[in-house]
């Protein structure tokens, strides 16, 4: 080898080093049935600067970096809570061009029962959103009325559970009948909005519905705890923030066995960016069972050709024997 050539290949080596070349790392992220998963999250971490990288999944599943310094890198693949992550190391990226690492993610149990919930989930992904304008009441406030389906997670959030918190090798009060978490994941949720009272209605839940009261009451002083609590609410701007206090202790703060006491406190901020999305964000605090507060952010999509139907949970109720008892962590 000649001394330029040689000369050539160590400064080529000695730039990619140092992150002087910009490569490509793209994919596409997909189910295990081969459809495609939108908004994957997808983290490429430097293996030599610990620098990490993120994008999300498009809504065919594909996603790119763009110049991304050459080397190797840890990817991960994280999506809503039907699917496993995955984590990859050294995953190389060329000093120019484009490497590929196409990913396809496994299904991920729910509730102890394999499978269970992952079609509401796989068709709430793979929704595409009506389009148009906001819709608003006669009075100009936004107008959240209609179905939406299955909740996708755009922000999880990182809690800091105390002790009381932590599941305790119980099973989720659904099992025998009673109420689901405070977050939960309904198939579908339907609201009625009138311009004192908005009523939430589920489809997989019991009690099924919600009241929200917009008239400008106060939470009752004497409130008698309750699974979901008191719900008020008011606008800001076109957000409408919900006050939740008044809840009992029996249930589960999340679908995860994480427990709350009478002293949660939950606040929702919902919005409708346009005809097909609904956003939420929910922050929850309680000082028996939470160090500060803890915020999640989801994401709902209009689902005008479905509806809410009849539910009773004793009817052949078959959860108990399959269900997975909660550990610790």
């Amino acid at each position: 080898m000649s001394v330029i050539k040689t000369g050539f290949v160590l400064s080529a080596v000695l730039f990619a080093s140092q992150g002087l070349y910009a490569g490509e790392l793209k994919g596409i992220v997909t189910a295990p049935d081969g459809l495609p998963v939108p908004l994957a999250e997808v983290v490429a971490k430097n293996t030599a600067t610990g620098k990490p990288a993120k994008v999300l999944s498009t809504s065919t599943g594909s996603y790119s970096f763009a110049n991304l310094a050459a080397g190797t890198y840890d990817v991960t693949v994280t999506s809503i809570r039907y699917l496993a992550p995955l984590n990859k190391a050294g995953v190389a990226v060329p000093p120019t061009g484009a490497a590929t690492f196409d990913v396809k993610l496994s299904y991920l149990p729910m509730g102890g029962v394999p499978g269970e919930g992952q079609d509401a989930a796989l068709s709430s992904v793979r929704r595409v959103a009506p389009k148009g304008k906001t819709p608003r009441t006669a009075d100009g406030h936004v107008d959240f009325s209609g179905v939406w389906s299955w909740p996708v997670t755009m922000d999880k959030g990182e809690p800091q559970w105390l002790p009381a918190g932590l599941p305790d090798g119980s099973l989720t009060p659904a099992t025998y009948c009673l109420p689901h978490a405070v977050l939960w994941y309904n198939q579908y949720v339907k609201f009625v909005q009138t311009p004192k009272l908005m009523v939430e209605l589920y489809d997989d839940d019991d009690p099924a519905y919600r009241q929200i009261y917009l008239d400008g009451r106060a939470h009752p002083k004497d409130e008698d705890p309750s699974w979901y609590g008191h719900s008020v609410g008011h606008w800001e701007g076109d957000t409408l923030v919900i006050d939740r206090v008044g809840f009992n202790a029996k249930g589960w703060m999340d679908g995860d066995g994480h427990h709350n006491s009478e002293a949660l406190h939950v606040v929702e901020r919902m919005t409708r960016p346009d005809y097909g999305h609904l956003m939420v964000s929910m922050t929850f605090e309680d000082p028996a069972a939470l160090k500060g507060s803890w915020t999640v952010t989801r994401m709902s999509i209009l689902a005008p050709e479905q509806d809410v139907k009849e539910y009773a949970c004793n009817e052949n109720n078959v959860d108990p024997p399959h269900m997975v008892v909660q550990k610790k962590k």
